[in-house]
């Protein structure tokens, strides 16, 4: 019993070492990061459209709804905020891009800090975007009498490539010293520096450890030693940025190895979180009426009318034929 308890302890050790093993990764990592509790999501939602009594419409969410050169798509963006932290909320922004729809502009860097908890949608008609339910049915503004979802139309200009897209993001803006444990940082704007600082110096010159120079891939291509860069702190600084293994850091220092981008930066020492939703549509080979007052669909060209006549007068000769067949 003894020696089982002991082989499981062992394992467990084994594990919690494990774990706070690879805190930092400064191999090239991917573009951005996500987590559950980022506190945004953002959807974007096709619909298509019923007519109701007295030419009334009402509106029904469709994944497989369709879309016709020249006719109306329908459309929704939903935006839920949900707990997001203080840092992550002044940072949050949101992309909205369109293509191919007649009458859309592309919306870039929406800011989303003022927003509470709650859900929005997206409102093209004002400055901030993203409103609650109450400022459309207040306004009578793109609704959805039926399920009160504000649903845009948009008339389709290329079935192949028409597209609505939509980001919500937060990243750690670079510029300004924070504390990162047993030192300050400084990440310069444009990512091509990390300076390491003691701790609590609040960007001092006289407290500089190192200062890693990147390029433009994020490769660490050299460490500058500064006031306080000893033998001794800096063996501890790379201890720490690798878990205790100071040997690794130098290693892939020098065989430019290292990479800080803004991604594995973000990942170690504050965030970057993003979510994103997007809808297309297939092309409608049903013939859509645009014009109700005509019934022969308008699609654009004569093939359809042609067709129909010569089926008329295929159907007219082979009547004539039979009759003369039975005389």
């Amino acid at each position: 019993m003894k020696k089982i308890f002991a082989i499981a302890l062992a394992v467990v050790m084994v594990l919690s070492i494990a774990s706070v093993a690879g805190a930092f990764n400064w191999a090239k990592p991917a573009d951005s990061t996500t987590a559950d509790n980022f506190g945004y999501y953002i959807d974007v939602i096709k619909f298509t459209r019923s007519t109701g009594e007295l030419g009334s419409s009402y509106f029904n969410a469709d994944d497989a709804a369709t879309a016709v050169n020249g006719a109306d798509v329908y459309y929704a963006i939903k935006l839920v905020v949900d707990g997001p932290s203080n840092s992550i909320k002044e940072n949050a922004k949101a992309d909205v891009t369109f293509t191919a729809l007649e009458g859309t502009a592309t919306r870039a860097e929406i800011d989303l800090s003022k927003l509470d908890d709650g859900v929005y949608y997206y409102a093209a008609d004002t400055a901030t975007k993203f409103k609650p339910i109450t400022y459309f049915v207040e306004n009578n503004l793109a609704m959805n009498y039926t399920a009160e979802t504000p649903v845009y139309a948009s008339r389709c200009l290329d079935t192949a490539t028409a597209k609505v897209s939509a980001k919500v993001y937060a990243d750690r803006p670079f510029g300004t010293v924070f504390n990162a444990g047993n030192y300050d940082v400084l990440i310069n704007t444009a990512a091509t520096q990390v300076t390491f600082l003691e701790a609590n110096s609040r960007g001092a010159t006289a407290s500089v450890i190192a200062v890693f120079t990147l390029n433009g891939d994020g490769l660490v291509t050299g460490v500058t030693l500064g006031a306080k860069g000893t033998s001794t702190n800096i063996i501890e600084l790379y201890r720490w940025l690798n878990n205790g293994d100071a040997d690794s850091i130098e290693d892939a220092i020098a065989n430019k190895e290292m990479y800080m981008t803004k991604a594995n930066l973000r990942a170690a020492f504050g965030f970057s979180y993003s979510q994103s939703d997007s809808i297309t549509w297939n092309a409608n080979s049903t013939p859509i009426i645009l014009d109700p007052t005509v019934s022969i669909p308008k699609t654009g060209d004569n093939a359809s009318v042609i067709g129909f006549a010569m089926i008329m007068v295929a159907v007219v000769a082979a009547a004539v034929a039979v009759r003369k067949v039975n005389a």
